[in-house]
Parts: C-alpha cells; structure tokens; sequence
C-alpha cells in the first residue's frame, strides 16, 4: 500500500499522555472556578479527560452553571496544567518521534486535544517543523461536538494537505471509528498505557513503534 501522507493522534502517538491525578486536580479546581464548592468524585471524574456534549450539558444541570462558563474553567485549567506537565519534561515526546524527519510524506497532527496544547507541547520540543497541519479543538463546547470518533478532524487535515489516502496512527478505539468515519487505513499504536487494550474495531494495523509505521508509510513493511 502506498500511502500520500502520514496523520498522527498527538497525546499517547507523539508525546506521553498527561498525569491522570494532575488532569483530576485541574477539573476540581475548574469546578470550584465555577462556583462549585467541594466537588465531589464523579463530577471531577466526568470533567477529567474524555467529556461529550451531553455530559458537559449534565453537569452544568446540575449544578445551575451556563456550559460556556464551565468548559471555559476546565480548558483554561488544564491548559496550564498540561503546559506545567510540559516544562517540567513529564509530558514529552517519545523516544521515536524522530523517525518522523526521515519521512517524504506530508505529515499533520489530529488530536481531541486543545489546539493550543497542542501547538505549545510541539514549539516547547521544537516539534512543531515535522508537521504541515494541526487539527484539534478549539477552547469552545462547540468543539465537542467535532471530536473523534466523529472523522471533522482528519478530513479537515487531508483537505488541507491535498491529499486523499494517509495512514492515520492512533492509540484509541476512538482514532480507529474515526478512521474508518473518514475512509482511511488506521494503524493502532499500542504502548505501554494501551498494551492490553482490547478493540471492538479492527485497525487495519497494530504496531508498536512509530519505526514501524514509517515503514508501512515509505514502503518497507
């Protein structure tokens, strides 16, 4: 299979994910930003990492806050949290990222992350250069709703390379349904937070390095 470009998830594909008690820490403190005093668990939980439209529109219910208020504590909280997790090198680039300049291909970044996140981890690694376009959220509830596994994301990334058969490489079951959403092959990444992840999709490949998967992109595998 010959393959145009090279699309990449960001958080768990480029770099490590974020600390899942630092994430926990930051949606307590957006809640109590919000007016809610002494949040408790499954609220902080719902509002950690992965939230729809429908749980963010649960919760603000719940406790009479406007969702626009909300989601702006939570996304300003852990902006500063990532970008703390970033400086102090505990969010980083894996130690294969580099095969990526070996690369002919156009390559872009698609991630359910914030674009700002996303642009500050990659200037921070001096990144940002393997990657011709960027796709992820916006700071909005809006942007919930273009998410993965919905496929807005990578279209919009192939619309703007001009291209029309990528590779797509995700760590989620999430990456492979919006894979297969927007009619591109899926290469699932499993490392160590997903090594014994279980997939009711099937990815078109599983591989366990980034060596791999520029492999599978120029030809080789």
């Amino acid at each position: 299979m010959s393959y145009d470009s090279l699309l990449l998830d960001h958080d768990g594909v480029v770099v490590t994910l974020g600390d899942e008690t630092a994430l926990a820490d930051a949606a307590h403190r957006s809640l109590r930003d919000a007016g809610v005093d002494a949040p408790p668990d499954d609220a902080v939980e719902t509002l950690s990492v992965s939230v729809t439209p429908d749980e963010l529109r649960a919760l603000s219910d719940r406790y009479g806050l406007d969702p626009d208020r909300l989601w702006g504590h939570r996304d300003a909280r852990v902006e500063e949290t990532l970008r703390a997790e970033t400086t102090a090198g505990r969010k980083r680039p894996y130690d294969d990222v580099d095969i990526l300049r070996e690369l002919s291909v156009p390559t872009g970044i698609v991630s359910n992350n914030q674009t700002r996140i996303v642009e500050f981890v990659l200037d921070h690694y001096d990144l940002r250069h393997h990657f011709e376009t960027i796709h992820a959220r916006s700071p909005t509830p809006e942007s919930l709703t273009r998410k993965k596994p919905r496929p807005n994301f990578l279209e919009a990334a192939m619309a703007d390379l001009s291209v029309s058969n990528p590779l797509y490489v995700g760590d989620s079951e999430t990456d492979v349904l919006a894979g297969h959403r927007a009619g591109v092959d899926v290469a699932f990444l499993r490392r160590a937070h997903n090594a014994d992840r279980s997939l009711s999709v099937e990815p078109t490949f599983e591989v366990s390095t980034l060596d791999e998967v520029a492999a599978l992109v120029d030809g080789r595998a």
